[in-house]
């Protein structure tokens, strides 16, 4: 059983978090703002809303019961953020994102 890592990329961020989610459900997304003050009704204040939470993060549904991901502060903030996968077997074990 072989383990190899390698970095895939980067991830850019400006909002001081990341989204996980299966990109067959962005069709659904709906973009919008976030105000701490009001209620609204978009993806981006949903994603923003969890990772404001005591977890600085957690699951978000973009489309159905089944469309769900994951939102999750950065720790820091904004910036491009390395992606590694390990693999084992050849195959993708785990993805892992360094923000500190």
């Amino acid at each position: 059983m072989k383990t190899t890592k390698k970095i895939l990329g980067f991830v850019s961020v400006d909002s001081g978090q990341v989204i996980i989610v299966d990109p067959c459900y962005l069709g659904d997304w709906k973009d919008g703002e976030y105000n701490p003050s009001k209620e609204l009704n978009n993806h981006y204040a949903k994603a923003c809303k969890t990772t404001l939470n005591k977890k600085q993060g957690g699951q978000i549904i973009v489309s159905g019961i089944q469309g769900t991901g994951v939102a999750s502060s950065t720790g820091y903030g904004d910036g491009n953020y390395p992606v590694e996968a390990t693999y084992k077997n050849g195959r993708v074990q785990k993805l892992t994102i360094k923000f500190i």
